[in-house]
């Protein structure tokens, strides 16, 4: 696209010079512009096709996979995915043998359902979709990047949607939370997901004392807490407040071990406080 706009600049000035050293655009890109090329639906199915071909090679796929992913960014397009008959042949290359391309699947997937509700619930059609998800994002072996888009299609797919949530629930799908935020070796990038994927559960389930439990169950309240110290990153720490703020909001109260963790944990990052959220941390401060 940037050569074609500068070889039509350099043509349209008439600077012979220009035109050389640009050369000449892609004959196939003039052709989809300006001469009735393929539409974006026919596109999409042609992306997918790349994408499962066995013969096909790793860069033609992830280049076919970019592109699919832009033209979903229009919600007609995502919508039609399921129209197309593409969920399921996307979903099957979430297991794929290549990470880069596990990886660019899974955000397609975290592209097409976010705000959108009918591309969500088209998903949930499909029975494999959401283990799948769910395999990707605990995997202790993945690599760390598609353990990440994994956690962002998760997220996307559950933000108010109790369906999707109740989908995700009955997988265990709160399960995979702790083990990333107590994993030390884990990315920074990867425990900001999970906690993404928490706050979006936040939204679409009431915020009440079963709930809560539930948290403490599962030692998420407890290994969210313990990013409050100056050695966490800026935001994770805000994300944490940020859950922490929802939750006191919405009238829930901490246990005495949970207020110990905090009564400890907010002085210790008060170096940090300009670059919080200052809601989210006077907020939390308050309860103490």
């Amino acid at each position: 696209m940037d050569k074609l706009l500068h070889w039509s600049i350099a043509n349209s000035q008439g600077d012979q010079e220009a035109i050389e050293k640009v050369g000449k655009p892609d004959p196939e890109l003039l052709q989809q512009l300006f001469g009735g090329g393929p539409d974006e639906t026919e596109l999409m199915k042609q992306a997918v096709t790349v994408a499962s071909n066995p013969e096909a090679t790793l860069d033609a796929k992830l280049v076919a996979l970019d592109n699919f992913e832009m033209l979903i960014e229009n919600l007609d397009n995502a919508n039609n995915i399921e129209n197309l008959k593409l969920w399921e042949p996307l979903i099957g290359l979430i297991s794929d043998p290549e990470a880069e391309i596990r990886a660019n699947v899974l955000s397609i997937v975290g592209t097409a359902v976010q705000n959108n509700e009918k591309s969500q619930d088209n998903f949930l059609k499909h029975k494999d979709g959401v283990r799948k998800l769910l395999e990707a994002a605990r995997g202790i072996s993945e690599k760390s990047a598609v353990r990440t888009k994994a956690f962002y299609a998760l997220s996307n797919l559950t933000r108010h949607n109790k369906t999707s949530f109740e989908a995700v629930q009955t997988l265990g799908g709160l399960d995979i939370i702790s083990p990333v935020l107590e994993d030390e070796s884990a990315t920074d990038k990867l425990k900001l997901r999970a906690l993404a994927f928490l706050t979006a559960i936040t939204t679409t389930v009431p915020l009440d004392e079963p709930f809560l439990e539930t948290l403490r169950e599962r030692r998420i309240i407890e290994s969210a807490l313990r990013f409050l110290n100056p050695e966490s990153s800026v935001y994770i720490v805000d994300r944490v407040l940020n859950f922490l703020s929802q939750l006191i909001t919405s009238g829930l109260r901490l246990n005495e071990v949970e207020l110990s963790q905090l009564r400890s944990g907010l002085p210790a990052i008060k170096g940090l406080e300009e670059r919080l959220n200052e809601d989210d941390y006077q907020k939390v401060k308050h309860v103490l």
